[in-house]
């Protein structure tokens, strides 16, 4: 190769080669001519603009949903050991402090902070006595009168100690009676329990029940019960003949089975009929036999209690979410 071919490739300007000058004669038609087809730079495209996609959006939500109510769970929970309720009343508010008894006077209702958990509403000529309070765990006294109690916690976390016995709250709404020996409780939503040394007894919302220093608590008994079942149900109770259990099996519903069975439980005397006539009004589960509950076999009982339409007591608080406003934003 030459130098002059050499040249041309550095230098434009030298005399090519005769082979280079005929490739580029035969290429010329394929020259760039910048006139012709001047060079564009392409033009920056402009982001577009990226949406959070609603399903993020949801997410976000949720986690935020979740932080905060899991931040109002430990708050509620959170009740400092031995500080004192607030109670507000027509006369003038005040503070109940842990071992002080409180009378309050007749004509005169105030409502009472339960810790972090629920309100309760008190009535005139009522005496009771703050015992303890503590996160979700507060116990009373209760001498006399009349509460009513609003509470949105786990089973166990308020009770009430009367002459009577025990009133345990199971996640409720319910009202207290105290009247010297004798409690009375009728239940709006949960479950209350009620025991003293001779039984205990769970009663569900819509039923009332009542115990003595001398005697057990009655079986539950709905408050839409017909005229004269709860009258006949309390005489056999107290140890009433024939005539009072004749009423009851004939006045008793599908839903008074709950009642039936109780019975069934503590008087084994008229066991049998009461058996009965709930098979008629909700037959037991299919491996529940009214003779193996006569011969004792009290889990069999229970299983037909427990295929009956009524809530956990142990785990179905959580649903009654209202029992966790107060009084003023949520009336019965």
């Amino acid at each position: 190769m030459t130098s002059e071919h050499n040249d041309y490739l550095w230098d434009p300007a030298a005399t090519p080669d005769a082979d280079v000058a005929a490739v580029e004669q035969t290429l010329a038609g394929l020259r760039f001519d910048p006139s012709r087809r001047p060079l564009r730079l392409p033009v920056r495209a402009r982001p577009r603009r990226r949406f959070v996609r609603p399903v993020a959006m949801l997410a976000l939500a949720a986690s935020l949903l979740l932080a905060a109510g899991t931040g109002l769970w430990t708050w509620r929970q959170s009740w400092p050991a031995g500080k004192p309720w607030t109670i507000e009343s027509s006369a003038a508010d005040a503070r109940l402090e842990v071992g002080r008894q409180v009378t309050l006077p007749a004509g005169e209702n105030a409502v009472a902070n339960i810790g972090r958990i629920g309100t309760m509403r008190i009535a005139g000529g009522t005496s009771f006595e703050l015992r303890a309070t503590r996160g979700m765990r507060h116990r009373l006294r209760m001498d006399a009168g009349q509460v009513h109690v609003r509470v949105w916690a786990p089973p166990v976390s308020v009770v009430f100690e009367t002459p009577a016995g025990e009133v345990i709250d199971m996640g409720c709404e319910f009202v207290l009676s105290v009247d010297g020996d004798s409690s009375h409780v009728r239940v709006a939503s949960g479950w209350v329990q009620l025991e003293n040394g001779i039984d205990e007894v769970l009663v569900p919302a819509g039923a009332s029940s009542e115990m003595t220093s001398a005697r057990g608590p009655g079986a539950p008994v709905f408050d839409d019960a017909a005229e004269g079942f709860r009258e006949a149900v309390r005489a056999i109770e107290a140890g009433a003949g024939p005539a009072a259990l004749d009423r009851v099996l004939r006045l008793a519903r599908e839903r008074d089975v709950f009642t039936l069975l109780q019975m069934a439980e503590r008087y084994r005397e008229v066991a049998a009929p009461l058996l009965r006539r709930a098979a008629e009004l909700s037959p037991p589960p299919g491996d529940v036999t009214i003779g193996a509950i006569l011969r004792g076999d009290r889990q069999s009982l229970w299983r037909w209690v427990d295929s009956l339409p009524l809530p956990s007591p142990k785990s179905g608080w959580w649903r009654n979410w209202r029992d966790a406003l107060p009084f003023w934003l949520s009336e019965r």
